[in-house]
This record gives structure tokens, sequence and C-alpha cells, in this order.
């Protein structure tokens, strides 16, 4: 038996290095990078010859399946480059693949948003679980950006239930590097509602979408015990879905990918229009 590592890349050099250096006990560990420009690639070359790059569509959801049909491994771990692997979940997973104790198993996150680590609002430890540790054939990976596994219906699942056993995932570092990736994967959302990739929600269940985000993270999550920030987060996340949908609406509106251009013609055709008036 043997664990291979995969671990997905895009301009990543101040984290590439601290990740690989949590992982390089794993028997095999393939990157998949989507041409950084940055020292990514020359950073992981320190670490595996197992480098592979994909088109750079984004977002990393299409990557997936490419990168675990890589993996030589029966067992496979998937780890962000923003994520740490702690020595007391590496001896926890070999502990479950030796005992084969599960098929999928879910690890918990120790998020970190703006230099806290988060206690609620849906990114406590015990909230964010991720089954990123599996038998590669019972996983696979959907296209569509935040739907991620696939898991077969007859998998045994496995629970880490103790936080020091868990990822620790430095998930944004400012409030900028959050509306930065919103602005970014929101487009990525409304694209991919677009194309009919992930299903467009009517008015009704948006907005009743946006009623369910403040009660999950805020309430039933406990965002209260981060304060500031786990309301704060709340709004942002409304954001996030408003964005979205908007974004979309935009799209079929126009029935383009990329409206700009069309509605910048029809500004200037008005603009045009009002400048004609001072010529009569």
């Amino acid at each position: 038996m043997g664990i291979s590592v995969i671990i997905h890349t895009f301009n990543e050099e101040k984290n590439i290095r601290n990740c690989l250096e949590t992982v390089k006990w794993a028997d095999e560990v393939i990157i998949v990078d989507m041409y950084s420009d940055d020292k990514t690639v020359e950073i992981a070359k320190e670490y595996t010859d197992k480098i592979y790059f994909f088109d750079r569509v984004g977002y990393v959801e299409p990557a997936r399946q490419f990168a675990l049909e890589k993996a030589t491994h029966e067992w496979v771990l998937v780890v962000d480059a923003d994520e740490l692997v702690p020595l007391k979940l590496k001896n926890k997973l070999i502990e479950i693949m030796e005992k084969n104790l599960a098929d999928v198993v879910f690890i918990p996150r120790n998020n970190y948003f703006f230099g806290r680590l988060m206690q609620g609002t849906g990114w406590g430890a015990l909230q964010d679980y991720q089954p990123r540790f599996f038998k590669k054939n019972f996983v696979s990976f959907s296209e569509a950006i935040h739907e991620i596994f696939r898991i077969n219906k007859n998998a045994r699942i496995y629970y880490i239930d103790d936080p020091e056993a868990g990822f620790i995932h430095f998930n944004y570092v400012d409030v900028e590097h959050f509306l930065d990736k919103l602005n970014r994967y929101t487009t990525i959302e409304a694209r991919n509602m677009f194309k009919g990739i992930k299903q467009a929600p009517s008015l009704g269940k948006f907005l009743l979408k946006l009623l369910i985000e403040i009660l999950i993270r805020f309430i039933k999550g406990k965002g209260y015990k981060d304060g500031l920030y786990g309301f704060s987060l709340t709004i942002l996340m409304v954001a996030y879905h408003t964005s979205s949908y908007l974004k979309y609406k935009i799209m079929e509106k126009f029935n383009l990918e990329n409206p700009r251009e069309k509605i910048l013609i029809e500004y200037n055709e008005i603009a045009k229009k009002i400048i004609g008036e001072y010529r009569k």
C-alpha cells in the first residue's frame, strides 16, 4: 500500500514550499500546475519530478480528475497549496489506511481568515469537513466550481473528529485577497450557470439561499463566536452569491459569456443620441 498526494497550483510560490515540507513522507507527490508565471514550479521540482500542466481555466476543479488519473497508488490525499498537513494528521491517515477503516475519509480544516483562526461561521474545524483522503476507485470529480467530489454510494465513510488531526488552511490573508477571489470565482460561477454546467436557481430559490446563508453561517454555524469577523464574512458570502447570480442574469440577458463589450456599445449609442440633441 502507498499514498499519492496530489496538489494543484497556480502562482503559489508563497505557499508551496511550506505545503510540500509537510507531505514529504508520502510515497508519491503529484503537482498539477496551471502554467504559473512565478517560481511555483521551480520550487516544486525540489520535492518531486511528477509535475504536470493543465490549462489555466481560472479554477481548480477541472484539473482534479486529470490529477487523480496520474496517481499510481490506491490511496490518494488531496492537498491545496495553501494547506499544511500536521504530523498528527499524517499519523491518523496512515493508521486508517493500514487498518482499512474506510474508503473515504473526511478531514477537518483549521481555517485562518485575515490572521484569525475561525471558530464558527461554517469555517470552524469541525464545520469544514473535506473528503480528501480516499481510495481511488471510490471518488471522481465534477468540473463545476465548488462542486468537487463525487463519492461512490457504497463507500465506507470515516470522519476524523479531532481538530488537531486536521489540515491547517491559510484561507485568506486580508480583505483585498478575499474580494479579489470573490470577483474571480463569482464570474466562474456565473459562467458555469450560463453554460449549464451548474443549475441556475430561480429568483425565489436564490433569495431563499441568501436567507439560508445568513442562518447557517451566523446562527447555526455560530458565526457570532467570531465576532466582527463572523458577521462580516457572513455578509461577504451573501455578497458572493448575489454577485454570481447577478452576473449570470446579465449574461443571460445579453446571451453572452462576456457581455461587457455589448453593454459598452449600447452605452455609446445612448451617448451619441444625447450628444446629437446638441446638434439639432
